[in-house]
């Protein structure tokens, strides 16, 4: 019996603390016009640009492992629209993951938007890998 007082005391209090600033005429309509549009850095140019772009810089390791699977680097992009920091999400392997790093590090992005104010922001960037290659084909592929 104690108990379920407590319990029913606990979710009347929880209720009435999310109602708080109706009840203490917080003005809630001001905080919402306050908040302002946050937009993602971006590759110049679009998803076709990035992908041309990765095909072209990519360099294959000279050690071909046959792996398949996808590397995610998060890129940190600072205001100037260049990449300041990278960070392996996803793995495949060391030799890719170190190439992909490395194309991350030559792109130039849009900056992250906060309102109309430039800032920092990030981005994961994804590399698709069959048979130890970069392929954003999804065709099968035939090892000759």
């Amino acid at each position: 019996m104690i108990m379920r007082q407590i319990i029913l005391l606990f979710f009347t209090v929880c209720s009435l603390s999310a109602n708080a600033q109706f009840f203490f005429g917080f003005p809630q309509q001001q905080q919402m016009q306050q908040q302002e549009k946050y937009t993602a850095p971006s590759f110049k140019g679009g998803k076709s640009a990035l992908e041309a772009f990765i095909t072209k810089n990519f360099q294959q390791p000279k050690e071909r492992e046959r792996v398949d699977g996808r590397i995610v680097i998060a890129v940190i992009v600072n205001p100037k629209g260049k990449p300041v920091e990278t960070h392996v999400v996803r793995s495949v392997s060391d030799n890719l993951n170190a190439e992909a790093i490395r194309v991350c590090k030559k792109m130039k992005f849009k900056p992250a938007t906060l309102g109309k104010k430039k800032t920092k922001g990030r981005i994961d960037i994804t590399f698709p890998v069959k048979h130890g290659r970069v392929s954003f084909l999804d065709l099968p592929t035939i090892e000759v």
